[in-house]
């Protein structure tokens, strides 16, 4: 499966807000849990009924329903039925390959990020879709998968005295996102350090399978910077809202948010300059050494112009040439050419050329 573009073959000809699953199927079968809570005590339902999810909306308790797995677009569509969600913003849950967004609507608002992991057996990055509708009393997550990301979270519902269970629906998507952000920054400092150990290696002795990295890492930080930059504008959307969903001291919590994903960007522009910068030392590098190479074969053929011009001379097969009667011309060839040689190699290292 494409990272950068999904396929979507089976949407092509189909009417807006046809509910067409865009992406890969990662579990076997939708779950659905719903965690219901106030300050003083909380409840796990799990596999609820769509009846449990009317009683759920209606409750003035905060329901987190969170389901996983979003290939099965029936049971979306239900989910939607139940909360009165717009088609199109199913459509959008349905699509993995969405782009990060904020969007309100009249009775609850709707965000779209990516959860980022990492492939034990390569190290390279992957994401998983994360959707979330904050209404007033619940919150709905759609995810792709049933990932331990959020158990941060979860344990600091089962503990009456953390701020989570005494604030809405509005604090615990702040919540998750943290979480999602706090991933962010920790993959980013992974690959980070990968990149650094790279420029050493370079420097030290730079060859072609450095060269391979490169263009590894250069594609993994594009999908970093895919991934990331637009959940700046997602957390600013939220941060400057004006829906009485959003009370005024989450804001404060999401100005924090903010930040980190200002940091997470920022650090990851600044990797995607260090690799440039590492591709332009690699062929610099590289360049350098076709240099010393030539001009060591330069400096050996220079020498041996003059030696085969000699050579060539007394090479001739003229019959009379004077020297070839002498009785010491052949040795006083020889001493003439290793003269000759130690002279040019002896003006080369003066002028430092060798």
């Amino acid at each position: 499966m494409a990272r950068f573009l999904k396929k979507r073959t089976e949407e092509l000809g189909k009417a807006p807000g046809s509910l067409v699953f865009v992406g890969e199927k990662k579990i076997e079968k939708t779950q659905i849990e719903v965690i219901q809570f106030n300050s003083e005590q909380i409840e796990v339902h799990k596999d609820p009924t769509m009846a449990d999810l009317e009683n759920f909306k209606s409750s003035s308790d905060i329901s987190w329903i969170r389901v996983s797995g979003i290939h099965d677009t029936e049971v979306v569509r239900k989910i939607g039925e139940v909360f009165d969600l717009h088609i199109l913003l199913l459509e959008d849950i349905s699509n993995t390959d969405q782009r990060p967004k904020y969007e309100e609507f009249d009775h609850h608002l709707f965000l779209v990020l990516k959860i980022l992991g990492e492939r034990t057996e390569t190290q390279e990055v992957i994401s998983e879709q994360f959707s979330l509708v904050v209404g007033k009393e619940y919150l709905i997550t759609f995810q792709e998968a049933h990932t331990d990301v959020f158990k941060g979270v979860r344990d600091r519902l089962l503990r009456p005295t953390t701020k989570i269970r005494h604030r809405k629906s509005d604090y615990l998507a702040y919540a998750l996102m943290d979480a999602i952000a706090d991933r962010y920054i920790l993959i980013i400092e992974r690959f980070g350090e990968q990149v650094e150990s790279l420029e050493q290696a370079l420097i030290a002795n730079a060859n072609s399978s450095h060269l391979a990295k490169l263009y590894e890492y250069k594609r993994e930080i594009n999908f970093l910077r895919k991934t990331i930059r637009p959940v700046r504008e997602l957390v600013i959307g939220y941060k400057n809202s004006e829906s009485d969903l959003i009370a005024d001291p989450t804001i404060s919590y999401i100005k924090d948010l903010e930040d980190h994903i200002v940091h997470a960007t920022e650090a990851v522009e600044t990797y995607q300059v260090m690799l440039n910068e590492q591709l332009n030392l690699y062929q610099s590098i590289t360049n350098n050494r076709l240099n010393d190479i030539l001009r060591v074969l330069t400096i050996f053929s220079v020498v041996f112009i003059p030696l085969t011009f000699l050579a060539g001379i007394y090479g001739m097969n003229f019959k009379y040439l004077p020297e070839l009667n002498y009785r010491y011309a052949y040795p006083m060839f020889w001493v003439t050419l290793i003269l000759i040689a130690a002279l040019m190699m002896g003006y080369f290292k003066r002028k430092k050329w060798l």
